[in-house]
């Protein structure tokens, strides 16, 4: 009997996938446990056991439909999240990411096309933050920065440069949050960053970890926060 199966993915093991499986029980509460496959691994990795386990059942015709909180959970190569919405398609099983409202039945070819282009984006948008981020650290190269001790979630390669190291995704998302007018040391404290590193973190945000942040707008932001103009949900939800 083909039955509802469900997966997360965080990228490193000090990320959390309760969120992502929150938001999927938020729509099938009923979901048993054996049918929830949940990974530890970057996206574009295949060997992903959970995540073989579950494309074996979909193969096997043993779903109806997989459910997952974003396209990129199911991996962030365009090939190969282009290639599991075909083989859905061809096993009648449909498709539906609940934190970004797209629910798509197996035959609905509109829908599928529509998921491949927005996994061809995000790879995009991927590969973009990536050259961003090392054109920032050769910006500051040239201009004689010279640097000491590997930012917080950064380790160096044999250059002595500064690339991306455990913890480094944690950054990026203590960047965003922050970003949204959180305040700045109890969202360094959910994401286990030293208050030390704050301001360097925040401050290189752009040239090292790839996403802009903007101090002036933080505080404009931040405002809103604290006046109840703006409501932000609790981290890890």
């Amino acid at each position: 009997m083909a039955e509802i199966l469900a997966y997360a993915r965080v990228s490193t093991s000090d990320q959390s996938r309760d969120g992502q499986l929150d938001s999927i029980r938020e729509h099938y509460p009923d979901l048993p446990a054996e049918n929830i496959y949940a990974d530890v691994g970057s996206g574009d990795d295949p060997t992903r056991d959970e995540y073989v386990e579950l494309r074996d059942r979909v193969d096997d015709g043993d779903a109806e439909k997989v459910v997952a909180a974003k396209l990129d959970r199911l991996g962030r190569s365009t090939a190969e999240v282009a290639d599991f919405v075909d083989t859905c398609s061809d096993q009648g099983v449909g498709l539906h990411l609940v934190q970004q409202g797209f629910n798509v039945d197996p035959d609905d070819e509109m829908g599928q096309m529509m998921l491949k282009f927005m996994s061809m984006v995000a790879e995009m948008e991927l590969k973009l933050n990536r050259e961003r981020r090392q054109e920032g650290i050769e910006r500051a190269i040239d201009r004689g920065v010279q640097f000491g001790k590997a930012p917080h979630g950064m380790t160096k390669n044999e250059m002595g440069v500064p690339v991306p190291g455990e913890g480094f995704e944690r950054v990026q998302a203590f960047i965003r949050e922050v970003r949204k007018g959180r305040a700045k040391r109890p969202t360094a404290r959910f994401f286990e960053i030293p208050e030390g590193s704050i301001a360097t973190i925040l401050e290189r945000a752009d040239e090292l970890y790839g996403v802009e942040f903007d101090n002036d707008e933080w505080t404009l932001e931040r405002a809103k926060v604290e006046a109840g103009e703006k409501d932000l949900s609790d981290l890890g939800k």
